[in-house]
């Protein structure tokens, strides 16, 4: 039987904190208890948390992908975006041991892959099922890889 004169408030302060070792975070405030919680705040600003199953960490949309100027051959690392000089003909080389859930961007920068392509090389990963390089030769092309998994690689998108 519930007491009518019990009132559950919204903003529950304790007069002393509760120590951790007691199922508490050691902090007085439902605020403050929440913060404790959670990784550190400072400098993460419109940031969202991500877990990988075991650990909690910030992130962006988007994975936080890094920006890169791409005007020769290179290795891609995963996660991050490449703006493409297409100014020459260029090879980009995929991660060799990409983990599930990995994304490639990539963009025609100058807008010339039509003559001077973009090769995609795949790195002994399959691209959409299959063990062939991928030939980016459209003018002003973007193009999304993400790892699917060794059956079907990376997905084209």
């Amino acid at each position: 039987m519930a007491d009518k004169n019990f009132k559950v408030k919204s903003n529950i302060e304790l007069a002393t904190p509760l120590p951790a070792a007691q199922g508490g975070t050691g902090q007085t405030t439902l605020t403050n208890a929440l913060n404790a919680m959670m990784p550190a705040q400072t400098g993460h600003s419109g940031k969202f948390l991500k877990t990988d199953g075991s650990n909690v960490t910030w992130d962006t949309a988007g994975g936080g992908a890094t920006s890169n100027s791409v005007s020769s051959n290179i290795t891609l690392a995963a996660n991050n975006k490449y703006f493409v000089d297409t100014s020459a003909a260029r090879t980009l080389t995929l991660p060799a041991s990409p983990t599930v859930g990995d994304e490639i961007y990539i963009f025609d920068a100058s807008g010339t892959a039509g003559t001077y392509n973009i090769t995609v090389s795949r790195n002994g990963n399959s691209i959409n099922g299959t063990a062939g390089n991928l030939i980016i030769d459209t003018n002003g092309a973007a193009v999304a890889l993400v790892y699917t998994g060794s059956t079907y690689g990376w997905k084209v998108g």
